[in-house]
């Protein structure tokens, strides 16, 4: 009976040991001085810098280097830094050495729009707006026509979302955009191939691939699977053996059907 009761003293000791050992040591970890605030940002150098991270945290907290750790506020440093135009996300925690780091993400856009008051925007990976930059441009595609649209910040446009009655006829049709650039964007082929979507008066859309050979009639941004399915068909068998410059343009709006003209 004894043997038995110092054998489970012994299993529930242990790990309670092990918690007492590692509380202590988490204290012991947040009275070191901070040794050095690093900063990473994923695809470094396009809308923002590490430097400009840096710069804006010290603004806001001073300098970290030298302050107990256990004194810094990780959560509003990751406000500081989430709360920056172009950076989509951000993580930060320290290190057993003493080091606080910043993993962050900036925003990354799709496509670039030029509405119809010659205004530019992008919109960004997550359906949102996204004002251009006067140090990077990005190389995306470019969505030109009749887009009445305007930037605004407030704008969330999601790409599976159904059409909403609240939402404006220019913010509906920007919906529908979005669901035309997502799918291209997602796949490999299309993303490579297609260099730019134009919005007709009557809010269809029109591709127009890189070689800029032919203009590609897509219509609403319905049955894109179809209308995509169709098309590579059509590249496969068709044009790969009359030519790419046999039509001008390749019409995919019609159920089951291609409609080419010269």
């Amino acid at each position: 009976m004894i043997k038995r009761i110092a054998i489970i003293a012994f299993y529930v000791c242990i790990p309670l040991g092990v918690f007492v050992l590692l509380g202590f040591a988490v204290e012991s970890n947040k009275s070191i001085p901070c040794r050095s605030f690093r900063v990473e940002v994923k695809d470094e150098g396009r809308f923002v810098d590490s430097a400009q991270v840096v710069r804006l945290v010290y603004s806001r907290m001073d300098t970290l280097q030298g302050r107990p750790i256990g004194d810094l506020s990780l959560k509003k440093i990751e406000e500081f830094i989430s709360a920056m135009y172009y950076v989509e996300s951000a993580h930060v925690y320290r290190t057993i050495d003493g080091d606080v780091v910043a993993n962050v993400r900036q925003r990354k856009p799709l496509a670039r729009v030029i509405n119809s008051h010659n205004e530019s925007f992008y919109i960004d990976r997550q359906g949102r707006l996204m004002k251009t930059s006067d140090s990077y441009t990005a190389r995306v595609m470019i969505v030109t026509g009749h887009i009445p649209a305007r930037y605004s910040p407030h704008v969330v446009l999601e790409a599976n979302s159904p059409v909403k009655e609240e939402m404006t006829a220019s913010e509906n049709l920007l919906r529908e955009l979005v669901k035309v650039i997502d799918y291209i964007h997602k796949d490999v082929f299309w993303n490579a191939w297609i260099d730019q979507v134009y919005v007709t008066r009557a809010g269809e859309f029109e591709l127009i691939p890189k070689n800029g050979i032919h203009v590609i009639e897509l219509g609403r941004a319905d049955e894109l699977d179809e209308k995509f399915k169709k098309l590579m068909s059509f590249y496969r068998g068709g044009l790969m053996h009359t030519g790419w410059s046999s039509y001008n343009r390749i019409n995919l709006r019609f159920k089951n059907q291609i409609v080419c003209s010269k």
